[in-house]
């Protein structure tokens, strides 16, 4: 292994590798500039890695200016190249239709090309997305068996100690075999309440789904922080359970067609919602009474300008082994606990666009058990680059 000061010499020098695990460096001592700058050194000669960091950066706007198409264009040729990040990325822009139109089954060739390169992770969504059951089903396990073997955690998960049976895999064949139409399929929708709108939507993400949600996120699971009337976040009291989110860059093929589902049942842009947030209760822990707009404060102005109103919740509701853990709208005398599964969806604004106080809402804790759900807040302007018409 070289030391700091001989991969700095070997960039130096004009070695691209030792350019991008400079820049990965900086990057992580959060001297991004410098990230920034190795990288454009790295790329100029050719480096993948390099193209798939800045396209993503370019995408979004972060630490350069944006621009949309030269990013995707980057992550594209990244993808081409083989290289794991440029894949990873790439599975993401065109199944969730970011800055491109969505294409589905180029997403699942970009997964194809990196379960062929053993990336665990989307020889999972493979299988996944072919389905456990039917023709394919052993296949698919099979799959999910060679990336437990590979020690990928959601996959341990979903098989959940079963012993599988040892076919040949083919990645193509699991691709082929992919139920898209699943994901697109229109969902019948209960009204709890029309003023505000509260509704629930049945069995919208089947066990393995949701097993794998949860995998993905306990890892990340961070405590979780309010946005207060000062303008920012901050850690309360009011808040003890834990959170994480997935960006662009933590996502996948699977998340964004979830994503997709979920914008499908708020009736909103996919663009308009936030991260796609995991949220963790252990026993005692909650969320008191709140409401999920943003304070519109002096302090808040800006936010608001540049991010818009939250509008509309969606939440999940992804296991049922815990006892107590509802979804309490104390001013409508309201309790809610969807089976696993399903979808709690209810808006933070009138019809007119005004903030409504009735939305006030509790995460209860549970009494027992650990309650996992989803959260995605949607808001009335974009917060990533749209599909491209």
């Amino acid at each position: 292994m070289r030391t700091f000061d001989e991969v700095l010499a070997a960039a130096k020098a004009g070695d691209a590798v030792s350019q991008d695990l400079l820049a990965q460096a900086m990057e992580q001592m959060g001297r991004l500039d410098e990230a920034l700058s190795w990288w454009m050194e790295a790329a100029k000669r050719g480096h993948p890695g390099a193209h798939a960091k800045l396209g993503l950066w370019q995408l979004v706007g972060f630490q350069i200016p944006q621009n949309i198409a030269q990013g995707v264009e980057r992550i594209h040729a990244a993808a081409r190249a083989g290289d794991d990040l440029g894949l990873a990325l790439a599975c993401v822009v065109d199944s969730g239709g970011v800055g491109v139109e969505r294409n589905l089954r180029q997403a699942l060739d970009w997964l194809v090309m990196a379960a062929k390169r053993g990336d665990p992770r989307a020889a999972t969504q493979l299988a996944l997305l072919a389905g456990l059951e039917g023709d394919v089903g052993p296949m698919s396990q099979a799959a999910l068996a060679a990336a437990r073997a590979a020690d990928f955690e959601p996959a341990r998960r979903i098989l959940n100690g079963a012993r599988v049976t040892a076919v040949p895999v083919n990645f193509d064949a699991l691709a082929a075999g992919a139920d898209l139409a699943a994901f697109e399929a229109p969902r019948e929708r209960e009204t709890l309440s029309e003023a505000p709108a509260i509704s629930i939507v049945r069995d919208l993400l089947a066990p393995e789904l949701r097993t794998y949600v949860t995998a993905l996120a306990e890892p990340a699971l961070k405590r979780g922080m309010i946005v207060n009337d000062a303008g920012g976040e901050s850690v309360e009291d009011v808040r003890s359970n834990r959170v994480m989110h997935f960006g662009l860059a933590d996502s996948d093929v699977v998340l964004e067609l979830i994503n997709h589902q979920l914008a499908a049942i708020a009736g909103l842009p996919v663009e308009n919602g936030e991260g796609l947030g995991v949220l963790h209760y252990a026993p005692g822990e909650r969320y008191a009474p709140h409401v999920d707009y943003i304070p519109e404060t002096p302090a808040n102005a800006a936010h608001l300008a540049a991010r818009g109103q939250r509008v509309r919740t969606v939440l999940v509701y992804l296991n049922e082994a815990f006892e107590g853990g509802a979804t309490e709208f104390p001013r409508l005398d309201l309790k809610v606990r969807p089976p696993a599964g399903s979808v709690l969806a209810f808006d933070s604004v009138t019809p007119a666009g005004a903030v409504d106080p009735m939305t006030l809402h509790t995460g209860a804790a549970p009494t027992s058990g650990e309650k996992w759900i989803i959260s995605k807040w949607f808001r009335t302007k974009a917060l990533r680059p749209p599909p491209r018409p």
